[in-house]
């Protein structure tokens, strides 16, 4: 009776540990969309092909701060600063930020590719660079015992008559 007790409970506990597998993130990895972004939104041209993926209300935005930015240039207070003005470069950064994540959110830009962390079916890149080490690891191993086997030098004869010493070490 213990024993049949002793079996659902490490049962029951199997099934709500689950199986240890390596922790696969569940959200996208957007490593490659963030390489492609630019530097910069506000001085990108408009004929850069990654003003396609902006979403219509942030492309305005843009459009609308590029404006002021020129209008900006033409008062006073621009020249007499040498610049723009502290609010100016914040609302820079803040654009500059609201196109980032349009872009990076743009359905076609992540579809590119769905999975960038896999290589495979089941494994991600580390992992399958690890299974392919390890895999030329063995096989460079049992090379070196083939060509052992080959020139007969992997044990002594047995056909010696007399006493073979023993060279793996056991007597």
């Amino acid at each position: 009776m213990k024993s049949i007790a002793l079996a659902v409970s490490v049962a029951i506990l199997a099934i709500g540990v689950g199986c240890q597998t390596p922790n696969q993130t569940n959200s996208v990895p957007l490593q490659k969309v963030q390489n492609d972004l630019p530097p910069d939104w506000i001085t990108l041209k408009d004929s850069d092909a990654r003003m396609a993926y902006l979403d219509p209300a942030t492309r305005q935005a843009l459009f609308n701060f590029r404006k002021s930015l020129i209008a900006e240039q033409k008062t006073p207070a621009y020249e007499s600063a040498g610049g723009y003005s502290n609010a100016t470069y914040a609302r820079m950064k803040q654009v500059n930020e609201q196109c980032s994540n349009s872009y990076c959110a743009n359905a076609v830009v992540i579809g590119r590719d769905l999975s960038p962390e896999l290589a495979g079916e089941g494994l991600s890149v580390n992992e399958a660079y690890m299974n392919s080490a390890v895999v030329g690891d063995v096989d460079l191993r049992e090379a070196q015992d083939d060509w052992a086997r080959f020139w007969l030098m992997n044990k002594p004869s047995s056909l010696s008559p007399y006493p073979i010493v023993n060279t793996g070490g056991r007597p």
